[in-house]
C-alpha cells in the first residue's frame, strides 16, 4: 500500500492509498477462504464449499467485506504511523483500477498534542469559612423536620407558607399551560404550596415575591420575565404574567429544644447539635471547594494547551449531551415530540460546552498516555455506581447494555481513565500546595470521585 496524504486544515485530511492487485487478490482471496470453512450452504457439507460457489452466492458480500477490509487496513496504517486520533470518515471514494485499487478518504483527526513543560500550572487553596449564621440556619433547617404549619388569618411574612392558585398569559394572552413542552409549574397551578421570599426554591421568583404580605382571599397579577438563557426553551426571553389566588396562609413553628427533641435528633445537647450542624456545614463546604478546586484546574489545563478539535467531535459530544437532555425531560413526562420542535436550538446551545469537554479529553488522554495511567476494574466498577446514581438508572439493565455494547464499553473506560486522570492531577497539584503551606499531610482529605467536574 502507497499514501499520500494532504492537509486540508489542521483536523482534516485528505488520505489517498494505492492497492497494487496482487494485495487486492490476497485480500479477496482471505475471505473467500474464510467462507468456505464458515458458510452454511445447502448440499454440501461445512467446510467443503467449492469456492466456486461461494462465489456464485455471496458476491456482494465479498465485495462489502473486501471494502471494508481495505479501509480499515488503510486506518490501521495511518494510526500506526502517527499520533493522529481519527475522529470519522468524512468521505470515501473507491476506484478499482487495472493495477489494483485506489481508496480516497477524508477524515476528521485531532493532531498530536503537544503538552507545555511549563510547572507553573497551580489551583487556589481551600479557605473553608463557616459563618454563625450559617450554622443557626443549619439548625434551623434540622428542626423543621418537626414542624408544625398553623392557619394564621395574618399577612404572609417571610418564610410563612402560603397555598394559591395561579394561571399564565403570554403578552399576546395566550395561555402557558397550553404549550405541552413548558413544565405545568410555569403554566397553571391549583391549590399549591410555596414558601414566601424563598428565592432559592424553584418556580417562579416572581410569585414568591409576590406571597410576602398576602392574605387568604387576595387576588393579585404579577409578572415574570424570564432570561434568554432560560433552561425551558418556551420562555426564554418571555414575559408571563400570573393572575394568583390566595387561598390559606400557615405559620411555621418550629419545635422546642426539650430533653426529648434532643433525644430524637440524636444528640445529647444544643452544644452537641451545634457542633455537629457545624460539622456538616464544613464538610459540605470542603467538598464544593474541592468541586470548584477540579473545575479551575479544568478551565486551567484548556487554557494551557493549544487544543485543534473538528466540527464533527465537537457535534458528536453535543449529541451526546442532547441524548442525556432528553432522556431526562422525557423521564420528567415531557414527550419526544415537543423537545424535537425545539431540536436545534437546544442542540446549538450544548455546543459551548461539547467544545470545552472534547478539549479538555483530548488532553487528558495524553497525560494519561505520557504518565502511563491506566483504569484498574474497581475504578471501572466505581464509574458504573456513580453513572447508576447521577443518571438514575437500574443497575442489572445498565450492566445489560455494557455487555451486549462495545462501543459504551470503550466510552465508560474512557471515562474512568479520563476521570482518574484528573484525580492524578489534582492529588499532585495538592500535595504541591500543602507542601508549599507547610501544613499537614494526613490533613489532605481524598479529592472527590472521577468525572465530578
Amino acid at each position: 500500500m502507497k499514501e499520500e496524504i494532504e492537509n486540508i486544515s489542521d483536523t482534516r485530511l485528505n488520505v489517498v492509498c494505492t492497492f497494487d492487485a496482487n494485495e487486492i487478490a490476497a485480500e479477496r482471496k482471505s475471505i473467500i477462504d474464510k467462507l468456505c470453512k464458515e458458510a452454511n450452504v445447502p448440499g454440501f457439507r461445512k467446510g467443503k464449499i467449492p469456492s466456486n460457489i461461494i462465489l456464485s452466492k455471496f458476491s456482494d458480500g465479498i465485495k462489502k467485506q473486501l471494502d471494508s477490509n481495505i479501509i480499515n487496513k488503510t486506518l490501521d496504517a495511518l494510526n500506526s504511523k502517527t499520533e493522529w486520533n481519527i475522529i470519522t470518515i468524512v468521505d470515501l471514494k473507491r476506484e478499482d483500477t487495472d493495477e489494483g485499487m485506489v481508496c480516497t478518504l477524508t477524515l476528521d483527526i485531532i493532531p498530536e498534542l503537544e503538552l507545555s513543560e511549563d510547572k507553573s500550572l497551580s489551583i487556589d487553596p481551600i479557605n473553608v469559612l463557616v459563618e454563625e449564621h450559617e450554622i443557626q440556619n443549619e439548625v434551623r433547617n434540622t428542626l423543621r423536620r418537626y414542624a408544625k404549619y398553623e392557619v394564621v388569618s395574618r399577612k404572609s411574612k417571610i418564610g410563612d407558607f402560603v397555598k394559591l392558585s395561579y394561571a399564565g398569559k403570554f403578552d399576546d394572552e395566550s395561555v402557558v399551560a397550553d404549550i405541552k413542552s413548558i413544565p405545568s409549574i410555569y403554566g397553571t397551578q391549583t391549590n399549591t404550596w410555596e414558601e414566601a421570599g424563598n428565592t432559592t426554591a424553584p418556580g417562579i421568583g416572581a410569585i414568591v415575591d409576590a406571597i410576602v404580605g398576602v392574605k387568604a382571599g387576595e387576588k393579585k397579577t404579577i409578572s415574570q420575565q424570564f432570561e434568554t438563557g432560560f433552561e425551558v426553551v418556551g420562555l426564554a426571553g418571555k414575559t408571563v404574567s400570573y393572575d394568583l389566588e390566595i387561598i390559606e396562609v400557615r405559620e411555621l413553628v418550629l419545635p422546642e429544644l426539650t430533653d426529648d427533641m434532643l433525644q430524637t435528633l440524636g444528640v445529647k445537647s444544643q452544644d452537641e447539635l451545634y457542633e455537629k450542624s457545624k460539622l456538616l456545614l464544613t464538610n459540605y463546604k470542603t467538598s464544593q471547594a474541592r468541586l470548584n478546586q477540579r473545575e479551575e484546574l479544568v478551565s486551567k489545563l484548556i487554557e494551557s494547551v493549544d487544543v485543534k478539535v473538528p466540527e464533527s467531535a465537537i457535534n458528536q459530544e453535543a449529541t451526546n449531551l442532547m441524548n442525556e437532555f432528553t432522556d431526562r425531560k422525557v423521564r420528567s413526562g415531557m414527550k419526544p415530540q415537543d423537545i424535537a420542535k425545539n431540536f436545534q436550538e437546544i442542540f446549538n446551545s450544548f455546543k459551548p460546552v461539547a467544545t470545552q469537554r472534547v478539549k479538555i479529553g483530548v488532553i487528558l488522554d495524553k497525560i494519561a498516555k505520557d504518565e502511563k495511567i491506566e483504569p484498574l476494574q474497581g475504578d471501572i466498577e466505581n464509574m458504573i455506581w456513580q453513572d447508576v446514581y447521577t443518571r438514575g438508572l437500574d443497575v442489572n439493565k445498565y450492566v445489560v447494555e455494557l455487555r451486549r455494547s462495545n462501543d459504551k464499553i470503550i466510552d465508560l473506560r474512557r471515562r474512568t481513565l479520563r476521570g482518574k486522570t484528573l484525580d492524578h492531577l489534582m492529588r499532585m497539584l495538592c500535595r504541591d500546595l500543602n507542601q508549599a503551606n507547610n501544613t499537614n499531610p494526613k490533613e489532605l482529605a481524598d479529592v472527590p470521585s472521577a468525572e465530578q467536574q
